[in-house]
């Protein structure tokens, strides 16, 4: 075995886990919560790859720009829940037309201000780490750590502050969390600002390793969706379980064999999971979740 490849496919596997989980967790989050499927998540993480490239040209730092990102991000989720998704909670099927829609105007509005041109934004670290002889960039390490520093500010957010278990507790039974004094619009509305500021964070990491352009967010869109899927639908640790299943045997696909193959190893494997465990690793939402 070529240890050095096998080196190189663990940490791609790693970052593309890490970008999937933080689309697919959003996703986890408004579907346990609102009980709807925001096709547009990707188009928030599109918008956060653009901003971040934006303010650089205008001289803001890497740094200085994720957090106006990440607010801005959770701001405008915020306002799209309670000023769209809010009005068509029971009639869900609206609610997926809505988020659909969002994807032609968000990215109309990509096309319109910046083109189809691909950008470059300054790295945040240019150091190279080497293990033996495996060269390893910092930016790609930078994107599993803060994924995992994320992970866990999520999951002491959800489980030990009082807006975290007012959100599971929506999540579980809004009628009861709603007998009960909780305002259960305020919290829907949150869980939507949390979602969309996780979108945004994965097209912030993700431009310090690739370039922008109108496509980046195609294929995390579309890996969230499957994480979303064989994690067990509405479970955050099924997401994360489900982007560290599929991003390893990608990588290790790419890496030992091809893209294409590897495209056809990744359904066979959705399909031999949930042939045997048909709700996914986690068998419901609230095994593990919110």
């Amino acid at each position: 075995m070529d240890v050095n490849l096998f080196l190189q496919s663990i940490i791609n596997g790693l970052v593309l886990a890490s970008v999937y989980a933080l689309v697919a967790l959003g996703l986890t989050l408004v579907f346990g919560v609102l009980d709807i499927v925001n096709f547009a998540q990707g188009q928030l993480l599109l918008l956060g790859a653009y901003v971040v490239y934006g303010l650089s040209t205008k001289g803001v730092g890497y740094w200085t720009a994720l957090p106006i990102v990440l607010v801005g991000s959770a701001a405008l989720g915020y306002g799209l829940d309670s000023a769209l998704f809010a009005r068509v909670r029971k009639t869900p099927m609206n609610g997926l037309l809505i988020s659909i829609g969002l994807i032609a105007i968000f990215g109309d509005v990509v096309q319109r201000v910046w083109g189809p041109d691909q950008y470059d934004v300054p790295q945040p670290i240019t150091t190279v780490i080497t293990v033996g002889s495996v060269r390893i960039p910092g930016a790609r390490l930078l994107i599993v750590a803060v994924t995992i520093l994320v992970l866990i500010a999520l999951t002491v957010f959800l489980r030990l502050s009082r807006p975290g278990a007012a959100i599971r507790a929506v999540a579980q039974n809004s009628e009861a969390a709603a007998l009960m004094g909780i305002p259960v619009e305020r919290y829907r509305h949150i869980a939507f600002a949390v979602s969309a500021a996780l979108a945004s964070l994965g097209g912030v990491l993700l431009v310090a390793v690739f370039p922008v352009d109108p496509t980046l967010s195609d294929s995390p869109l579309l890996k969230g969706f499957i994480v979303l899927i064989l994690g067990g639908a509405g479970s955050p640790l099924g997401a994360v379980l489900g982007a560290l299943v599929l991003g390893v045997s990608e990588a290790f696909g790419i890496g030992y064999w091809s893209a294409s193959g590897t495209q056809v190893l990744e359904l066979v494997l959705l399909i031999v999971i949930l042939y045997f465990r048909p709700t996914g690793l986690i068998r419901t939402a609230h095994e593990a979740t919110l």
